[in-house]
């Protein structure tokens, strides 16, 4: 340890003085309020606004200063009041303590202390103990041991930590912030003078507690200072001018669950710096409160919303969950835990509902799978015993890719899932930065994408941020920090938290995350009497939605060129409500936060992350044969792939009415035609909704024994016979009946000629025929079945299926 020359000679005079009691310097035993001080925490925004506060565990408001030096209108007031030599002495003034000593010693008690700021802490440290003789022993001693261990700027900073100025309120943070609503650097003359004198008499600044006392003492201590020429005489006039605080500024509490979060990320740590934005998070926080009022009305009782610049990926406004603003009486909005509003829901782990479609989007886009313009399956499908539905119950048959995540429709999306495979998804949303996805793949299913898994409203608002920064081509890679990086350093205070964010690489292109985002433009805009309808057509909001299976939460994420918001409305408790519905609840509270900030300029196309394609204009598919053409936008350096067409090149005779498979009619002519032909199922949907498609032609007359043959080794969309339900190879569960037997079971088959009849046979056993709608009525035991129908133009479809026994049957 270097040993201070400067104090050398101070110190043995000071040892001889004190009678030789051996202090033993370099083996100091500090006390314990400076070993584990107890420290309010403090939540501040991007400008060092204080935002929130929570009371230390020993209920005193005491926050640390961090600062190297303290502000220097407070230190020079502190100095001139307390100890004008506190630079020169070694933490002890020998004169004062000699002449201390023997005043005390002819009076029989302690009645001068000849104090130092250095004697103060050391008193302040041991807890303000009864004035023994024993006890200011031990305080010199500590004293020297400070000034043994310490410079006197961290001396003078633990004064100022441990000072009382009135209350329960500690150190010159605390007390700058609880009487002037600002940090200490922002002092005014003033108020620096009055935070100097309030410790040595700290009762009077309560009301009524002889406050002209008080001032002064203040108004000596200005007086002192501008004599000595620390401050000018027009600053003395004003300072002189200002009163005493008749009540304090108080506390904040503009963000107390993100303070809940972080003090449990970090519960050592005193002060947090974060990146939010105080009027922002003000004006969220009010927003959210309005509309929890009208969504408590609906038994909705909790709302989320996280506001990320996605362009610097910092949060500017954290509301974790709705203020009681929406509560119907004065103990409901007295008690913060009524309805879960203490709990923090931006962290909390939820149903996905829909909002993961975007995602799966852009890998199959990146893949080459489709593009915007492809046409899929919107038809009534299962997969083992999994039977989406879209939310509206309705099918399309066949939809644009785009349009179907535009719309949100949910059959397209799990046979998007099923061909890319769900346990790859799973892997690709971990890198999306969603670590509560975190089971097996067969426990999520088919039903990942519509909600089978939980994510936080932090780590979902994030990845829509990241892929936004992507497709502005402003970086590959994000973070999202709940704290800033800089914290000073401060002597016994607790370790600084580590607030690195986890470093998104997502697993899509530019172009990709591009192409997404425009997609998410189309997104139709929810019906309400809020007024954000007159404001957002004026800028572009790419935005997307989710519901929960029963109702039980509502997700609404969205970007404009700037920002991205994420709303997250439901009950903490998980009990269901009607109106929970992205668009319904959780929408509206989106676009109105949207019109709360500054309208934003919209992505610049990132050029050479894009390329045109041909496609076949019909489909959305590579071209094949002769079809019409269109040029779509994918990817840069990406093919397209060719699994999926659903194109098909016909004869037919000159009208074009009529199919002429090889070797019929050779007499009459013909002609090559390419055309759109899509499987029966998708067609019977499909061609209701787009008169245009002409479809597949019968065949020429006299020629449907030839189609009839070819019809096993056939293509899908030559088929002219498909069965809705059951589908191929599946497991059913026939219904139980009152009576505990097995009831009856509705199938469904479609052929492409309205006026077709079917005849239906289940086990070689004929059931019935059927007209147009073909539905029929199903009854049998458990095991396995085959059922074969038979068209009237003689097409034939053959499936297996098995029946499931009830396990009710066995008990």
């Amino acid at each position: 340890m270097q040993i201070k020359r400067r104090y050398l000679a101070a110190l043995i005079a000071g040892f001889l003085l004190l009678g030789g009691l051996g202090y033993q310097l370099l083996a100091p035993d500090w006390p314990l309020r400076f070993t584990s001080p107890q420290w309010s925490t403090a939540l501040f925004d991007r400008q060092g606004q204080l935002l929130d506060l929570h009371i230390a565990e020993d209920q005193q408001w005491r926050l640390p200063y961090q600062a190297v030096e303290l502000p220097t209108r407070y230190q020079t007031a502190l100095l001139a009041f307390e100890d004008q030599y506190f630079f020169q002495h070694p933490g002890i003034n020998p004169l004062s303590v000699a002449r201390a000593f023997w005043g005390n010693l002819v009076a029989g008690k302690v009645k001068s202390g000849a104090s130092t700021i250095t004697m103060q802490v050391s008193r302040l440290l041991y807890g303000n103990q009864p004035r023994t003789l024993t006890q200011k022993l031990q305080e010199t001693r500590l004293a020297m041991q400070l000034e043994w261990h310490y410079e006197k700027p961290q001396i003078l900073q633990l004064y100022a930590n441990h000072a009382p100025y009135g209350g329960n309120i500690v150190g010159l943070t605390a007390a700058s912030w609880w009487y002037f609503g600002r940090e200490p650097a922002a002092l005014s003359w003033a108020e620096a003078a009055l935070l100097a004198v309030l410790p040595n008499s700290p009762g009077l600044i309560h009301p009524g507690r002889r406050a002209d006392v008080l001032l002064h003492k203040r108004d000596q201590l200005l007086r002192k200072l501008a004599q000595r020429g620390a401050m000018q005489a027009v600053d003395l006039q004003l300072a002189l001018l200002e009163p005493l605080p008749q009540k304090p500024a108080g506390w904040p509490a503009q963000s107390p669950h993100l303070l809940q979060t972080l003090r449990g990320k970090w519960p050592q740590q005193p002060l947090f710096y974060t990146d939010l934005d105080q009027q922002l998070q003000q004006q969220m926080t009010a927003l959210l409160a309005r509309h929890a009022r009208t969504l408590a009305i609906s038994g909705v009782h909790n709302s989320a919303l996280l506001l990320i610049d996605h362009q610097e990926m910092k949060i500017r406004a954290y509301v974790g969950n709705a203020s009681v603003a929406g509560e119907t009486s004065t103990a409901e909005a007295a008690n913060t835990t009524t309805h879960g509003r203490a709990v923090d829901i931006i962290q909390s782990r939820r149903s996905t509902g829909s909002i993961l479609k975007p995602f799966l989007y852009a890998l199959m886009l990146d893949e080459g799978l489709l593009t915007s313009e492809s046409l899929l399956p919107d038809v009534p499908s299962k997969f083992g015993g999994y039977a989406p539905v879209n939310f509206d119950l309705q099918f399309r048959g066949a939809v644009k890719a785009g349009d179907a995540l535009a719309q949100s429709l949910n059959v397209p999306a799990v046979r998007m899932l099923h061909q890319y495979g769900v346990g790859r998804f799973k892997q690709q949303l971990a890198a999306f930065g969603l670590s509560t996805v975190n089971k097996g793949a067969d426990h999520y299913g088919l039903s990942l994408i519509l909600g089978g898994a939980e994510a936080t409203l932090f780590e979902l608002s994030r990845s829509y941020a990241a892929m936004m920064q992507l497709a502005a081509q402003t970086n590959t890679t994000a973070s999202l920090p709940l704290l800033s990086l800089q914290f000073p350093a401060v002597p016994a205070a607790a370790p600084h938290p580590d607030p690195k964010a986890e470093t998104l690489s997502l697993p899509i292109s530019s172009g990709a995350a591009y192409l997404t985002m425009q997609t998410l433009l189309n997104v139709e805009r929810p019906d309400s009497e809020g007024s954000w309808r007159d404001y957002v057509n004026s800028q572009k909001i790419a935005w997307k939605t989710g519901t929960s299976f029963g109702l039980r939460d509502a997700w609404a994420i969205g970007s404009n060129g700037r920002y991205t918001i994420g709303v997250w409305t439901g009950n903490a408790d998980g009990s269901p409500a009607a109106i929970l519905a992205g668009a319904r609840s959780a929408g509206p509270v989106l676009f109105d936060a949207f019109r709360l900030l500054p309208d934003a300029p919209w992505l610049n196309k990132p050029v050479t992350a894009l390329q045109q394609v041909e496609v076949c204009a019909n489909d959305g598919y590579r071209v094949r044969f002769s079809c019409p053409r269109s040029t779509t936008e994918m990817p840069a350096q990406r093919q397209l792939q060719t699994s999926h067409s659903f194109q098909q090149q016909l004869w037919l005779d000159p009208s074009g009415k009529f199919q002429l498979p090889a070797g019929c009619a050779p007499e009459v002519a013909r002609q090559q035609q390419t055309r759109l032909i899509l499987p029966v199922a998708m067609a019977y949907f499909y061609q209701p909704q787009h008169p245009e498609y002409q479809g597949l032609p019968p065949i020429w007359p006299g020629c449907e024994q030839m189609q009839e043959q070819s019809q096993t080794s056939a293509a899908p969309h030559n088929l002219r016979l498909d069965l809705l339900y059951p589908s191929s190879d599946s497991q059913i569960r026939l219904p139980l009946q009152l009576d505990g037997k097995l009831g009856q079971s509705i199938f469904r088959a479609v052929h492409r000629d309205n006026k077709a009849l079917l005849y239906w046979h289940l086990d070689e056993q004929y059931l019935g025929q059927t007209r147009m709608p073909h539905q029929m009525a199903i009854q049998t035991t458990a095991g396995q079945h085959q059922l074969v129908i038979t068209a009237s133009d003689g097409s034939r479809l053959q499936r297996q299926f098995e029946v499931l026994g009830d396990p009710e049957l066995k008990r």
